[in-house]
């Protein structure tokens, strides 16, 4: 499902990522009767500043690092039937997906490596050409029988944002294509998870 900023704010007290919504489970407090068995994700376009207090990296709090974006594509989802192992699975799985949908978007060229996306793009940032850009930010975390993974990509990192970041330059139309594409990819992919599972004899 993808929200609209003041849904965000209806269901989350905050109309931007602060890293607060995946601290709890969301899925039926947003979604309802539209909750499904196998995972559910929810999308929004908004800001990103996410400090100490929600932080889940802990390489993150050791070296009192923030998220920042001026404006991201935001993923948040979550999945029952597994473990945190799992979930970091799924997340480097669903990462890769994303990013393939993203080099369609943007005509770009994208590298994975572990659970985070560079777009092969230079580009000046204070001064220093940098030959390709860090565009996500991504984690995973475990909570009451559930994964929650948020992954978000930048449209416009910003100038807080650290000098790696890329900034994808998304049109409206494009991010809700990416969006929307995403969301798709999601649900086929943990459908077909699920199926496999019941496959055992």
């Amino acid at each position: 499902m993808i929200l609209s900023r003041p849904e965000v704010k209806k269901a989350f007290d905050v109309d931007y990522y602060d890293g607060s919504m995946i601290h709890s489970r969301f899925a039926y407090k947003v979604l309802r009767d539209k909750v499904t068995p196998a995972g559910n994700i929810i999308s929004f376009v908004a800001p990103a500043t996410v400090e100490t207090e929600y932080m889940i990296d802990l390489e993150d709090v050791i070296q009192q690092d923030f998220i920042y974006s001026e404006n991201m594509v935001h993923f948040c989802y979550e999945l029952p039937l597994t473990n945190l192992w799992g979930g970091v699975a799924f997340q480097r799985l669903f990462n890769t997906i994303m990013a393939d949908i993203l080099g369609n978007v943007i005509q770009k060229p994208i590298e994975v490596s572990g659970d985070d996306i560079f777009v092969h793009d230079e580009f000046v940032s204070a001064g220093v050409t940098i030959p390709k850009g860090k565009a996500s930010v991504s984690i995973v975390t475990e909570c009451r029988g559930a994964i929650l993974g948020h992954t978000g990509i930048n449209i416009s990192a910003g100038y807080k944002a650290p000098s790696f970041a890329y900034s994808t330059n998304m049109t409206d139309e494009q991010a809700q294509q990416f969006q929307q594409k995403c969301i798709e990819a999601f649900y086929q992919t943990v459908h077909s998870l699920f199926v496999a599972t019941t496959k055992v004899i």
